[in-house]
């Protein structure tokens, strides 16, 4: 006995009724913590990190110019590229010990418009990337000059990453009167 013609249309319409009834469902979407990213430093014993807009370029420091007649922490002015940059000591501009030039030593050039500063640091770490939702930590309990620059923090692996403002330092009258 011959088997039953089907048309070729109806065939289709029962192998797609039948993908339906057995193909899997969609696989659950899941939200992604929201990841909150900025350039790591080292300020001293403090770990610091800033948002990657405030800052436009990390280099090793130059040679630099003393200017009489200003605190001890601004170092000088720098000829980076053909602008000439003031350098600020960040440690010693928070009362530390002044940066000791190594190879880990850096300069954080600011991104703040009518600007030109950088500032001096121990030791840049790279980017750092924090789950907002679960690392971010108080810092107020973070008794340190630096800490009037730093609103929140993350905490990660015992370490705590306390969210510097360049903004904010820039605007300071402290950082903004540099006669000695």
């Amino acid at each position: 006995m011959a088997a039953p013609k089907l048309d070729p249309l109806a065939l289709l319409q029962k192998m797609q009724e039948h993908s339906r009834r057995t193909a899997p469902g969609l696989p659950e979407q899941v939200q992604a913590a929201p990841l909150w990213s900025g350039l790591g430093f080292r300020v001293a014993d403090l770990q610091l990190v800033t948002p990657l807009d405030q800052v436009s370029e990390v280099l090793p420091p130059p040679p630099v110019t003393p200017v009489p007649g200003t605190r001890k922490w601004l170092k000088g002015i720098a000829n980076v590229r053909g602008t000439l940059i003031t350098i600020v000591d960040l440690p010693q501009f928070f009362g530390k010990e002044p940066v000791r030039i190594d190879d880990r030593t850096r300069l954080l050039i600011l991104n703040i418009p009518g600007l030109s500063s950088a500032l001096l640091v121990h030791e840049v770490v790279g980017l750092r990337h924090f789950d907002e939702e679960q690392e971010r930590q108080d810092v107020t309990v973070v008794d340190d000059p630096a800490m009037a620059y730093v609103k929140t923090g993350f905490l990660r692996e015992n370490v705590l990453w306390g969210v510097f403002d360049m903004y904010s330092l820039a605007q300071s009258e402290a950082f903004r009167h540099v006669a000695a």
